[in-house]
């Protein structure tokens, strides 16, 4: 498992749960977190637990953005790029306030982390569900399993340049060097680029454009 490099990361514990709960907590309190004010966007990600690169799998990705579709027929929420990479989700929203916006993330990790380890069950991925039950006996004593970590980091969006810029870090995500998901954005199936650059539409889930 390869993490991130910081400074003075040798001081940090070796466990890689551990390790990985202080490095995202660093991130997250360097981010403005605003999600209760009304019109505001947000770009939010949310990791799966200890990194894990568990939507390789395409089957578990479909599953994703299957769950994505239903959690948004549910909240007020606009949706205006997503991308489902294989340990993180990107969303790039603007919600009705901060209830609405926080019910539907919480939602969202909720019932798609149910599904996944429903999955895990009915396919026998045992080191998975190993990983997951691991997860929440190190943070939790409630839970048997977590899939996804605990935080989600969420930075509010006010000038439209800035929507622009991280649609476009959302669209490109695929292609970083570290991922090579495929050649060009629009064909990665997970995400909302085909929708802007092919005009693809996403059965069962409107996305609210963009313009330049």
């Amino acid at each position: 498992m390869v993490f991130p490099c910081y400074p003075g990361q040798h001081l940090f514990p070796r466990c890689p749960i551990l390790r990985s709960v202080i490095w995202y907590s660093m991130t997250v309190k360097r981010r403005r977190t605003t999600l209760d004010e009304p019109g505001i966007s947000n770009f939010i990600t949310t990791m799966v637990v200890d990194f894990t690169p568990i939507f390789n799998d395409q089957i578990l990705a479909q599953l994703m953005l299957d769950t994505l579709k239903i959690c948004i027929q549910k909240y007020p929420v606009r949706i205006h790029g997503f991308v489902i990479m294989p340990n993180h989700l990107h969303i790039l929203l603007t919600g009705k306030g901060q209830k609405e916006t926080s019910q539907f993330i919480g939602k969202l990790k909720e019932y798609s982390a149910k599904k996944i380890i429903s999955w895990c069950r009915q396919n026998q991925e045992t080191n998975l569900l190993l990983l997951f039950r691991k997860a929440a006996t190190n943070l939790e004593k409630d839970r048997t399993y977590r899939v996804w970590q605990r935080r989600f980091d969420n930075v509010a969006i006010v000038r439209h340049k800035d929507m622009l810029t991280k649609l476009n870090y959302i669209h490109n995500n695929p292609l970083q060097e570290r991922w090579k998901l495929c050649q060009s954005s629009e064909d990665y199936p997970f995400s909302s680029a085909g929708y802007y650059i092919a005009e693809k539409e996403i059965e069962g889930l409107a996305i609210d454009g963009i313009s330049e």
